[in-house]
């Protein structure tokens, strides 16, 4: 057995619009089982005040298990919003972003552009601390190209000082000016850094993401007492690459995938293109991808869809 598989490490699939829909999310925990923790896509607080019901029944199936990850800059607002989230029993975990740099995020002073003003940031973070379950929040190592080791560890303090202790850190800067794109390439990855705020901060539970997708990260992390990996873009593109890295052994695909066609058959907003797009996933160096997808692509309902899924013979 490869030396990195380790019945220890934990993965979270990191919180990403237009991909951590409610059906990504189900068909990841069904593969992994505990060894995944799965979050929702960002959620303003002014949409869970305002619009409730559809907002959470949209989001999350009845069986829930993903944490919610909201965003807000007025703690009055934050304070409505989690006295709604109280109220609703299938959401056991909430994580404040504080690391989104996408324009229309900061044209509302949400996420990355929050963190200018630490005095607000603190008072958002207290009116999340009212949410009786768990708490976590999501930042940057830093804001602007330059590394700021006083920013992140100001943070950090802030944090632990808050009580909060579990703290997922994207472990490149955001920078405000430039689009969610570059900002996922231009600013450095700095491991480095992320390791140095672990050893600075040992009470607090630090997670790296950020181009967490091949052997040489994983090693690097572990060898320096990472277990836990929260992992983003490389999950929606190919969501068993763990397997392919001898890092997990996910145990019966076919078994799993039932699992996740039983738990999302009845849902009141099923979508069957969002459901064949999280499918694609599983596909990726698969043999006979293409004509899988093809086959996939036209598929007209759910239960054909379904029984496609049953036939062995799509996994030898």
């Amino acid at each position: 057995m490869n030396k990195t598989i380790n019945s220890n490490m934990k993965y979270y699939l990191a919180p990403m619009m237009g991909y951590t829909d409610c059906y990504l999310r189900n068909l990841a925990e069904k593969l992994y089982g505990d060894s995944i923790q799965t979050f929702s896509e960002m959620i303003v607080d002014k949409a869970i005040i305002h619009n409730e019901i559809n907002i959470i029944q949209k989001h999350f199936l009845k069986n829930n298990k993903s944490a919610i990850q909201i965003a807000g800059s007025d703690p009055q607002e934050i304070t409505q919003a989690i006295n709604i989230i109280n109220k609703i029993e299938l959401i056991q975990h909430v994580n404040f972003n504080l690391g989104c740099p996408s324009s229309r995020v900061q044209e509302n002073m949400l996420g990355l552009a929050l963190t200018q003003n630490q005095d607000l940031v603190k008072k958002c973070l207290e009116k999340i601390m009212e949410f009786k379950g768990d708490i976590s929040v999501k930042c940057r190592l830093g804001l602007g190209l330059e590394e700021d080791k006083n920013y992140i560890f100001s943070y950090l303090n802030l944090f632990s000082n808050l009580g909060i202790k579990e703290v997922f850190v994207h472990c490149r800067n955001g920078v405000l000016n430039l689009d969610t794109k570059k900002n996922r390439s231009i600013p450095k990855i700095n491991y480095n850094l992320f390791l140095e705020c672990k050893k600075n901060f040992p009470k607090l539970k630090l997670i790296p993401n950020g181009e967490i997708d091949n052997k040489e990260t994983f090693d690097l992390l572990i060898e320096n007492d990472v277990s836990d990996f929260m992992i983003g873009r490389q999950f929606a593109k190919d969501l068993t690459f763990l397997e392919k890295l001898s890092i997990y052994k996910i145990k019966d695909k076919q078994i799993s995938i039932g699992k996740f066609f039983n738990e999302i058959k009845d849902f009141k907003f099923l979508n069957l293109n969002l459901i064949k797009k999280s499918l694609f996933t599983i596909l990726t160096n698969m043999p006979n991808a293409k004509n899988i997808r093809n086959d996939i692509s036209k598929l007209k309902d759910i239960d054909t869809l379904n029984e496609y899924f049953v036939d062995p013979s799509i996994w030898n």
